[in-house]
């Protein structure tokens, strides 16, 4: 992830911070300081989460990061994601069916603030279970992949 990426994650209070002593001896002061910016589940499986795309790397101007607010960042995500869905490769979080764009959409890309931060794919029906689906989870136990680039242009 590119540090002006992060830096607008840090800018818009969405990075996460593990402390971690990294030695049970007195005389080693390790600290272990991680930091886990939002993610992105194309599905419940932990091989389907992704580093966030980054807008600039998709075509956006360079300066467009520092004018971009959360707003625009999630409006960016839900365009991402309609392109991962057509490609087939998008699920719902809590039931696990492949999503289709249809007629109607019948899904919604959701921001999760609590306990992680993550952009993922839900029914419309299924958002009422979506909290008992997303106990357990721990942002710095996920590995993300690489997200995969897609054509964003209109």
């Amino acid at each position: 992830m590119r540090n002006e990426l992060l830096a607008w994650f840090a800018r818009e209070g969405l990075v996460l911070t593990s402390v971690v002593m990294e030695s049970d001896e007195p005389e080693e002061d390790e600290v272990k300081i991680t930091i886990k910016a939002p993610l992105i589940a194309l599905s419940r499986a932990s091989s389907d989460f992704r580093e966030c795309p980054d807008p600039v790397l998709f075509g956006y101007p360079e300066e467009a990061l520092e004018m971009m607010n959360l707003d625009d960042m999630h409006q960016f995500i839900s365009t991402w994601f309609e392109k991962a869905v057509e490609a087939g490769m998008g699920r719902c979080f809590v039931c696990n069916r492949l999503l289709d764009m249809g007629e109607e959409k019948p899904w919604d890309a959701v921001f999760v603030s609590t306990e992680l931060y993550c952009w993922l794919l839900v029914h419309f029906d299924c958002k009422r279970y979506l909290n008992r689906d997303l106990k357990g989870r721990h942002p710095f136990e996920v590995i993300a992949q690489p997200p995969e680039f897609f054509d964003l242009t209109v």
